[in-house]
């Protein structure tokens, strides 16, 4: 399996799923960017919040790189990342593995692609918010 699959969804896309992709796009005489643009897709389309199939997804995949590519081809698109976005998938991932990997902060940092300063900074911002939020807000009247 390769570590972009890897690095972006983990969790839930498993080897199996994304053989299916792989035996599609490793084969081909297709460049890394949309070997990476099809992987991208594939996962987001296995796991965004109107999951598909693994056999439509890898077709869909396939499909819409091909559509990018005769649409942008030879260009160099920005793609901007939506920070606030961004950043916040990757707060809520880093606490959800912290959780289940019992805060061992070197294995997140690398699931992640962090580093493990920047994943304690993340877990000490998440505990101030969590923490102002279980208190609430006295009244000072």
């Amino acid at each position: 399996m390769d570590d972009d699959i890897r690095s972006m969804d983990a969790l839930t896309v498993t080897a199996e799923e994304t053989a299916m992709l792989e035996a599609r796009i490793v084969g081909a005489a297709w460049p890394d960017s949309w070997r990476e643009i099809a992987r991208s897709l594939y996962v987001t389309l296995l796991t965004g919040d109107q999951a598909m199939a693994c056999e439509p997804a890898v077709e869909l995949a396939i499909e819409l790189t091909l559509g990018i590519a005769a649409h942008m081809g030879g260009t160099q698109p920005y793609i901007n990342q939506g920070i606030d976005i961004q950043r916040s998938s990757t707060a809520a991932r880093v606490i959800q593995l912290l959780g289940q990997h019992r805060q061992d902060y070197a294995h997140v940092a690398q699931l992640v692609g962090l580093s493990d300063r920047h994943v304690r900074r993340i877990e000490a911002r998440w505990l101030l918010s969590e923490r102002a939020r279980r208190q609430g807000v006295l009244p000072l009247d």
